[in-house]
């Protein structure tokens, strides 16, 4: 290598080393001004998330014993407490009693192991006032304390109450619906222990609306939902199932605890005011069944308690049963005689005799009265005597009625057209004919219309139904 060539190479080789250089500050600084371009943008949106937490969100942050050490303008405006209040207190200072033990056990858990929670929980405000939040709790990496960030959903919980109470609340009495009780009886059974599942039927309530008016059975009603709640002791449930009819669940150990339970009950609504409806007193009849002797589910206890209830009724009235077995056959034989009975009216078994009524001093034409009778498949014929019990059922009596009023009409025109004599015809009418503003029309009709004359039909009631308390029924048709 020449002498030359020694002294300038290293100069070059200097040179490009100091170009290098020149090259690599400017590329750092290029990648700093970018970085802190980045950071300034990251520093930029985090402010703004923050701002934008602060404007939408409930926001605190505790240290690690849940002291409160900042908390954001919407935190004040919800609780009611000002900042300098907030600052140092704990969480306490917003406790609803809402929540019980568990709920927030659950929360210091989660959140002590450094996990994030989450739930809707609902806080008391200075004044008083319940509101409700959808809160996350998340616990600072550093161990230092968690940041509570909240959302009122208050107006959303308001709307699921209500829903629910439109679900499950009977909207006169604010009682447990049908639907609300069945929930709570098969809560109850699943817990076990004896208790009592009891139907409660106010006797004759339909006369009060009918003769009242329903705005006086309404009062009726909320009076006696307030007696039933005043005989209520720990763990009892009160429900309206819907109409006259109430639910019960009473603890009690055994038949005789549950007998008094039951007896007391019937004598505290019939010592209950009626609201001040004139000249009534109120009364009910109560079937009870006893659980778990007669039933193991919340089906089968409502139905004995309805068949103890159907034998209440039988016996007076006034009165309370608990079940028995023979309640169980006698109600499948009344189903079973109701369903023949709509049956033959539908197939045509069921036809009229007409009796004659002689007038010994013969002056005048013969009277009849019209007699049921049922012609069964095996060509017996039974009388009313052996299927009277059907006429327990209103509708029933009443859809009879209808078919023994139309065919007396029929056979007064037949009779008229065919020049036959007679005086006139009888039929027996019950409650539940009068019930029906079909029957009366009926007879209105075909006297107005010339097919028959008023004295050619004789409606026969009973003195009882004059004495009953839905007498003004007849009474109105007479009249």
């Amino acid at each position: 290598m020449s002498l030359h060539q020694r002294i300038i190479g290293p100069e070059i080789d200097a040179e490009e080393t100091i170009v290098d250089l020149d090259r690599e500050i400017a590329a750092l600084e290029s990648r700093t001004r970018s970085q802190q371009g980045r950071l300034q943008a990251l520093a930029a949106l985090a402010d703004f998330q923050r701002e934008a937490i602060d404007a939408a969100a409930i926001v605190a942050v505790t240290d690690r014993r849940g002291r409160i050490r900042s908390v954001n303008a919407k935190f004040c405006e919800l609780s009611g407490y000002s900042e300098a209040e907030l600052i140092g207190a704990t969480h306490r200072i917003v406790h609803s009693g809402i929540h019980d033990r568990a709920f927030f056990q659950n929360l210091y858990r989660t959140i002590g192991s450094g996990r994030i929670w989450h739930d809707v929980i609902c806080n008391r405000a200075k004044s008083g006032r319940l509101y409700w939040v959808d809160t996350t709790i998340v616990p600072h990496r550093d161990g230092s304390g968690y940041t509570a960030i909240r959302f009122d959903v208050t107006p959303q919980k308001e709307a699921e109450q209500r829903l629910w109470m439109l679900a499950n609340v009977d909207s006169l009495t604010e009682l447990p619906n049908r639907r609300r009780f069945m929930e709570l009886l098969a809560e109850r059974t699943a817990r076990g222990g004896s208790f009592v599942t009891a139907i409660l039927d106010l006797d004759h309530f339909k006369d009060v609306n009918d003769s009242e008016g329903h705005d006086a059975g309404d009062r009726l009603l909320t009076a006696v939902a307030a007696t039933l709640r005043e005989q209520l002791g720990e763990g009892d449930v009160v429900a309206r199932l819907g109409g006259d009819e109430y639910a019960l669940i009473l603890s009690a150990e055994g038949v005789g605890q549950a007998t008094a339970r039951l007896e007391r009950i019937v004598a505290a609504v019939g010592a209950r005011r009626s609201g001040g409806i004139a000249d009534w007193t109120v009364q009910a009849s109560v079937g009870a069944a006893l659980y778990p002797r007669d039933g193991a589910n919340k089906h089968d206890l409502l139905k004995c308690a309805d068949m103890a209830l159907y034998a209440a009724k039988q016996s007076g009235r006034g009165c309370a049963r608990l079940f028995e077995p023979r309640f169980r056959e006698a109600a499948e034989q009344r189903a079973g005689l109701r369903a023949a009975i709509q049956q033959a009216l539908a197939k045509g078994e069921m036809f009229v005799l007409y009796q004659p009524i002689v007038d010994l001093s013969g002056e005048r034409p013969l009277a009849f009265e019209a007699l049921l009778r049922w012609r069964r498949p095996d060509g017996s014929v039974q009388t009313p005597a052996l299927f009277g019990a059907v006429f327990d059922d209103e509708q029933i009596a009443a859809d009879i009625g209808n078919f023994v009023l139309g065919q007396v009409l029929a056979q007064i025109e037949r009779w008229q057209a065919e020049g036959v004599p007679f005086r006139s015809i009888a039929i027996n009418a019950t409650l539940g004919d009068f019930r029906s503003p079909a029957f009366v029309d009926r007879i209105v009709d075909a006297v107005d219309s010339g097919r028959i004359r008023h004295d050619q039909l004789c409606v026969e009631i009973t003195e009882g139904m004059l004495l009953d308390r839905g007498a003004h029924r007849p009474a109105a048709a007479i009249e």
